[in-house]
Order: C-alpha cells, then structure tokens, then sequence
C-alpha cells in the first residue's frame, strides 16, 4: 500500500522528470495530474507548428502522459547516532 502520491512531470528537453508534488489522497493526484495535461495541451494547441502537419492529439487520446502520478511508502524515521566529536 502507497502513503504518499507523487505528481511527476516528463520534461521535454533531454527527457527529464520532475516531481512537482505530493498528495496523501491518489484521486486528487491524479484529478491534478488530468487537469495539468488539458492545461498543457491547450497551451501547445494554440501555438502554431509549421514544421508539423498533423494535428495535435488531445490528451483523451493517447497513451502518452506529460503529468503522471508515482505512489510511494513513506519513510520511517529511523534516529541516527550523535557524534559528538568535532569535525
């Protein structure tokens, strides 16, 4: 079982990814995660390509995902031992 939901971004230069949030609730995560790929493809849909002729494809349909939640355990907090020699 996951505690906390990621919202991660895949970069467009040189394929980076980005977590740009965290959720404690996967259905608002992924609400966000949808609401964030419309934004972004109505942004793109207005700027004009003349290098491509086809048209752009609404994130409805394609399996491709800009914005995509990651869920993960948190982790525990585990005391470190103190040094108390100065470095």
């Amino acid at each position: 079982m996951y505690d906390i939901f990621l919202l991660v971004e895949h970069g467009r230069d040189q394929g980076e990814v980005s977590v740009i949030g965290w959720f404690d609730d996967e259905r608002a995560a992924k609400d966000t995660a949808e609401a964030m790929e419309w934004k972004a493809y109505r942004e793109e849909s207005k700027r004009q390509h003349q290098w491509s002729s086809q048209p752009l494809l609404p994130p409805n349909e394609t399996s491709h995902r800009r914005f995509w939640v990651k869920g993960i355990s948190k982790f525990t907090h585990t005391p470190a031992p103190r040094s108390w020699a100065v470095h």
